[in-house]
């Protein structure tokens, strides 16, 4: 079975149910100003090709699942759109974060407005800064450890730069030979990890970086949904309630793993060894946040932005028709602490029986609209 789009080239029949069972199979959401392609994901494909995940165009049931060079079978897409396949199809690796910055570079020169654009570039400059704060609060903690609290010694946090930076390199050389590495490559490994919790944050910074700053957005948008559940009736009040269950679930898992990864770093030596002796399995448990929220920044920004466009009743019902399927690998990460099973199936189960929406806006007020999400999103 096939299906047409509006310039009558057949597209694969949708699948009628699509819940991965991993993150990588549900794919990156990818921040399209295109109306029909909200809410699409990428992935690898077989031979590592590239492949494009669509929700239904006609708002049913399912996805189309297509070659990434196929995108033009199914829609003509905007020039920001058109630019930001190529810029992905070149990025090294697929993840939350190579998609993320595909994205800024494509809206950093201005294919989507210009606020759309200072956005991008403030982004990535707030990223250099929060990878520059975590590194120094890795050398303040290991100042701290290695001295361990040294008589007549001045707090790290309060002392002067200079001397801060000769106790740093002090403290560097001590453990140094311990590890079995130089100066330059404990420098080194400092620099790397403080790159990879720069969005989560470390110290003094762990409630400032992305993940944590998304995280209260998020929570604000859920208290913010219970009076539409309480006092609203019909759809509105199901879709809110569908909204909150899925956000209910994120929060928590991502609650979960951010304590797990702020446990991984309370002894900076102990994480040292474990980067140095094997740093992929560290990589994978930072980077779970970034795949439990990803696709949330787009759904937040639709809510706050709301009210500029439709309102957030009417909102509710698009914001449904975006929520990320949860994989169950996440069973993996959290099951421990939280009744995974349970969650997955009152949440899947709401999912499937959400039903149809229409807008009846037009397409150019939808791109503008997007647009304005990518200022919000980034």
């Amino acid at each position: 079975m096939t299906s047409s789009d509006d310039t009558g080239k057949q597209l694969p029949a949708p699948l009628q149910d699509f819940l991965p069972t991993t993150f990588l199979e549900r794919g990156i959401a990818v921040p399209f100003t295109t109306p029909m392609l909200a809410g699409s994901r990428t992935r690898p494909g077989e031979r590592n090709a590239m492949e494009l995940i669509v929700p239904n165009p006609s708002g049913g049931r399912g996805v189309y699942i297509l070659p990434w060079d196929d995108l033009s079978a199914l829609c003509r897409p905007t020039v920001h759109d058109a630019r930001l396949t190529s810029v992905i199809a070149h990025a090294q690796g697929v993840t939350p974060t190579t998609i993320r910055k595909a994205a800024r570079e494509t809206a950093a020169i201005g294919l989507a407005g210009r606020a759309a654009a200072a956005a991008a570039r403030n982004a990535e400059k707030s990223e250099r800064q929060a990878s520059l704060t975590v590194n120094f609060e890795l050398l303040l903690a290991l100042v701290r450890r290695v001295e361990n609290g040294a008589s007549g010694a001045v707090n790290p946090e309060n002392e002067r730069p200079a001397e801060l930076e000769r106790r740093a390199r002090r403290a560097i050389a001590k453990i140094a030979p311990e590890l079995g590495r130089t100066h330059e490559s404990i420098a080194n490994a400092l620099e790397q990890i403080a790159a990879l919790y720069s969005s989560i944050g470390i110290g003094a910074s762990s409630s400032h970086g992305r993940v944590p700053s998304l995280l209260a957005r998020l929570l604000r948008m859920r208290s913010e949904l219970q009076s539409f559940m309480e006092a609203g009736s019909g759809d509105v009040a199901q879709e809110a309630d569908l909204v909150a269950g899925a956000l209910d679930l994120t929060t928590n898992c991502t609650k979960l793993v951010l304590a797990d990864i702020r446990a991984s770093a309370a002894d900076i030596l102990a994480l040292l060894r474990r980067w140095l002796a094997e740093p992929d399995p560290l990589s994978q448990l930072l980077a779970r946040p970034e795949w439990l929220l990803d696709g949330w920044d787009r759904i937040v920004a639709l809510w706050e932005t709301a009210e500029l466009h439709r309102g957030q009743e009417e909102t509710l019902g698009e914001i449904c028709n975006l929520i990320p399927s949860v994989p169950r690998e996440i069973g993996h990460w959290v099951n421990h602490q939280l009744n995974i099973d349970a969650e997955l199936h009152r949440h899947h189960r709401k999912v499937v029986l959400l039903e149809d929406w229409r807008t009846g806006r037009s397409v150019m007020d939808i791109v503008f609209r997007n647009e304005t999400l990518l200022e919000h999103a980034a």
